[in-house]
């Protein structure tokens, strides 16, 4: 249980064989590449130069653009399987091989040519809806228009004006116009808050008297391109929407019924990237006229494996070689625990992961995490719906690596939280006795009435917690021969912190005086050691002196393990009373209802906060005592696995 030892390997090899060697090594997902930019302006490789092949990239990102439009239109038509159906049915798996043989068959270009004029078909038609549709909502105010717009072009004698106006100025308007022109014809055919619609007819030799009426009253002249009446125009435009809308129907059907043609084009997208991903990773390599120069990090344990592939691949035409890494090295970090501790790993990761020089802290993590995640949600019920939830999941779900790995921490944290709930007395609160009338509910502590005795169970697991950090902090140190450092920051700090505790468990202990007096002493002659003044040295003394009242901040800090613990109990009694509140025959319905609503909320939101709580004791009550970080995660070289997934075929050993 530990970091996984990595080494680099070098390897030449024939550019010729490239694509196939990188398929091989994409299968066995056991390689990280490095990046050789800065590498090829060294003496020895400056032969060399980057091997990437943009127009190889561009022709397949090509490729995949058209996947992936293909998807996203079919997407829109495809009836998928939704909710617990859909997980449990998961994501296809497929071999290499097996992908590779389905994409020779493959027909995904020419599904892609007819889902392309699909679209396009499907763009007009919308394009024209919208346009008629905009005609018809500008018709409607025109319905009681009853001549055609063709008869309006043949007069001879006199202008026919269609438009609109402010509604507000049309009593002005029509006053003006009457007085200015004795023979005219005004129609207003509808009319609005904000607008009126008007017919007018003049003689043509008051027309510019007209115009200038027009424009003084803001008289907007609408232009028509029809013959007929507008009701009769909207009644076609109606009935060719209507056409469209059934060729819309159609082509969205036909949409529809392609399922085995979306199986195809997923497929095709993850195989289709992972071609993309091997052309892009060139872009690490060296490259002379005919040679490839990789570089990159494997696992010590799987170079046989590695070495292997190579030679099958290559056929003794390549030079590989393995090189222990230095501590100049920017180590990728892979972490391999037993099945218990693995899921605890993202919690470290979520901090953030170990460098290769330290230890990995997640084997210690997950003992304390599953306690303290306990204590906190301390709710037998709760537990045990953890529990059962994710064993189900686990056995009837096709879970992916993280999503199982996920489920499995709920499942453990599922454990604690039970055995927790029953130290505490905790089914749901006190429903056995509120509820059920269930008295005598056995338990260890009463939450009600020994909070002082939970109070030093977290407190003394708390100093427990922060005396192993202090350990590892020791071992690392000893393991990296500095014995002094570990005398200097470790062990004199455990001595103030045992001396402190002692004189407040025991004020007149005098071992307790002796060791903090020990202690105090020790800090201030050894925590400004670094510093180069004497005035430094002092000051680091005290300050380091000062700095003992972080141990016991860190210390109450553990209270919320107390704390937690009650609030979930307490709300969950709370509902309980709340739900015992209602009258019958009411109850008989409602309870049920409300019980599960309100307990799921408090089994979310304890649940949410135990993990945000135990979590922030690992980081800084826990970590800062010995743990740096800053290690960047090992990132393999795989597949694409968006839509399947495809195996992983490393050689056995």
């Amino acid at each position: 249980m530990a970091i996984v030892k990595m080494n680099k390997f070098n390897l030449y090899a024939f550019e010729s064989q490239k694509e196939e060697l990188l398929q091989n090594l994409q299968k066995f997902e056991g390689i990280q590449f490095k990046n050789l930019h800065e590498s090829l302006k060294e003496e020895d490789t400056s032969f060399l130069s980057i091997a990437s092949n943009n127009d190889e990239i561009h022709q397949i990102e090509n490729q995949l653009s058209k996947v992936k439009f293909s998807i996203d239109f079919l997407d829109k038509y495809i009836k998928k399987e939704k909710g617990l159906k859909a997980l449990k049915e998961g994501k296809k798996t497929f071999t290499f091989e097996e992908v590779e043989d389905f994409m020779k068959k493959s027909q995904w270009e020419s599904i892609y040519e007819d889902l392309k004029s699909m679209d396009e078909k499907l763009n007009l038609l919308h394009n024209q809806e919208t346009k008629l549709q905009g005609e018809v909502e500008a018709l409607k105010s025109w319905v009681e228009f009853d001549s055609p717009f063709d008869d309006l072009k043949d007069l001879s004698l006199t202008s026919a004006f269609v438009g609109t106006m402010p509604t507000s100025l049309m009593e002005s308007f029509q006053k003006e116009f009457s007085q200015k022109n004795d023979s005219t014809y005004l129609e207003v055919i509808s009319q609005d808050k904000n607008d009126t619609y008007l017919f007018v007819v003049i003689l043509k030799e008051l027309e510019d008297t007209a115009n200038e009426i027009f424009k003084e009253h803001a008289f907007s002249k609408a232009s028509f391109q029809y013959d007929k009446k507008p009701l009769d125009v909207i009644k076609k435009h109606k009935e060719e929407i209507l056409k469209i809308e059934e060729e819309i129907e159609k082509i969205s059907q036909q949409a529809s019924a392609k399922n085995k043609e979306y199986e195809q084009l997923i497929i095709a997208y993850d195989h289709i990237e992972s071609s993309l991903n091997r052309a892009k990773i060139c872009d690490n390599f060296g490259k002379s006229e005919n040679i490839i120069l990789i570089e990159g990090w494997n696992s010590v344990e799987e170079n046989a494996q590695l070495e292997e592939i190579v030679e099958d691949t290559l056929n003794s035409e390549y030079f590989l070689e393995f090189i222990e890494a230095s501590e100049e090295d920017v180590v990728p970090i892979k972490l391999k625990n037993n099945a218990f501790v693995e899921p605890f790993e993202s919690i470290t990761e979520m901090y953030s992961l170990p460098n290769y020089g330290e230890i990995d802290p997640t084997p210690i993590l997950s003992v304390f995490y599953l306690i303290f995640f306990g204590m906190m949600l301390s709710d037998a019920g709760y537990g045990i719906i953890m529990v059962l939830g994710t064993f189900i999941a686990l056995k009837i779900l096709p879970l992916e690596k993280a999503q199982r790995s996920f489920a499995k921490l709920i499942f453990y944290l599922g454990i604690s939280t039970t055995v927790w709930g029953i130290i505490y007395g905790g089914w749901f609160g006190d429903a056995p006795s509120s509820l059920f009338g269930i008295d005598n509910v056995p338990y260890l502590l009463n939450p009600g009435t020994e909070i002082n005795k939970i109070l030093i169970i977290s407190f003394a697991f708390g100093i427990v917690h922060i005396f192993v950090g202090l350990g590892i902090k020791a071992y690392i140190l000893i393991r990296q021969n500095k014995i002094k450092d570990a005398l200097y920051d470790v062990a004199t700090w455990a001595i103030t912190v045992i001396g402190a505790l002692l004189m407040g468990l025991v004020p007149s202990s005098s071992i307790g005086m002796i060791l903090l007096i020990f202690g105090l002493i020790s800090l201030f002659l050894t925590q400004g050691r670094d510093a180069k003044s004497i005035g430094g040295k002092i000051g680091g003394g005290i300050f380091g002196v000062y700095n003992i009242t972080g141990y016991f901040g860190d210390v109450v800090s553990y209270s919320r393990l107390m704390a937690l613990g009650l609030a979930t109990g307490f709300i969950a009694s709370a509902f309980n009373m709340i739900i015992k509140l209602i009258p019958a025959p009411f109850v008989y319905i409602l309870g049920p209802i409300l019980f599960v609503a309100l307990h799921a909320f408090n089994l979310a939101i304890n649940a949410l906060g135990s993990y945000v709580h135990t979590a922030r004791l690992q980081y800084l009550e826990f970590f800062n005592k010995f743990y740096e970080g800053g290690g960047k995660k090992f990132t393999p070289f795989k597949s694409s696995n968006k839509f399947i997934n495809i195996k992983n075929n490393k050689i056995q050993n």
